[in-house]
């Protein structure tokens, strides 16, 4: 999915927002699903890499061969070994099994087909394996907060020597389809001068957590614990008035 400068640019962008947001709820899950894990979507390994230091044994998924490159190189620097997969997940070997399996960042939105994807999930797990996804809901989108079909400034990150990182970003809604299509300019500049560029576009999934819960109980999975905003402590007994549209679920296979 993620190649060219989107790839290398990547992790960059992410590092200017701090610590990743989602490591503390990771933890928590896999503390209370040991064994072996397998996140899907893995990347660069930035959310990877920290568990597999701290101890969890998580393997990585990828159909992006650029991201897995980076994942081992950055892994290198760091003497982790991981266990890494660059292929689909239908073409991931059949005898493969797992103890919990983890889809963060929102990346079961940008799949073909959700339901397919977390009913070849519950092949690898055995009977009480754990399942976590996290997804958001596009309220900036949907409310009108960001203009639909024009580029808006995303991210920006001076690299030094007059030379700028810059994403911007445009969206197109298919409110019925329940579809938000991202269209992502990625630049290096220098001056006012484009060194490079590529252009990448996401079809994001989106539906309200009631419909991501029936997907659980269609597929075999039955729903153990839903957390808001990435905080362990924000989970479905709060008050969700202040949420800001990311939920994340908890379940495990029947």
């Amino acid at each position: 999915m993620y190649q060219s400068l989107e790839a290398e640019l990547h992790d960059l962008f992410w590092e200017t927002e701090g610590p990743a947001a989602e490591l503390p709820l990771l933890r928590k899950f896999l503390t209370q699903h040991p064994g072996r894990a397998l996140e899907l979507g893995c990347g660069s390994g930035r959310l990877l890499l920290p568990l597999l230091a701290e101890g969890f044994e998580v393997a990585g998924l990828d159909n992006a061969p650029e991201m897995i490159a980076l994942c081992k190189e950055a892994a290198s620097k760091q003497n982790l070994d991981p266990t890494l997969h660059s292929c689909d997940l239908f073409l991931l070997s059949a005898q493969e099994r797992f103890q919990s399996v983890t889809i963060p960042a929102f990346t079961l939105q940008l799949l073909p087909d959700p339901i397919a994807a977390v009913q070849r999930i519950g092949q690898l797990l055995p009977s009480g394996g754990g399942l976590y996804f996290s997804v958001f809901y596009p309220w900036a989108e949907l409310e009108n907060e960001l203009p639909e079909n024009e580029f808006y400034p995303d991210h920006s990150l001076d690299l030094g020597d007059d030379n700028e990182a810059q994403l911007t970003t445009k969206h197109q809604l298919d409110r019925q389809a329940q579809i938000l299509t991202r269209t992502h300019l990625y630049q290096i500049k220098k001056g006012p001068e484009v060194q490079r560029e590529h252009q990448s576009t996401q079809t994001i999934r989106y539906c309200e957590d009631r419909d991501w819960e029936h997907l659980l109980d269609a597929t075999g999975f039955e729903l153990t614990a839903t957390y808001y905003d990435f905080e362990p402590t924000l989970d479905e007994s709060s008050d969700q008035a202040e949420t800001a549209g990311v939920t994340t679920f908890w379940a495990v296979k029947r």
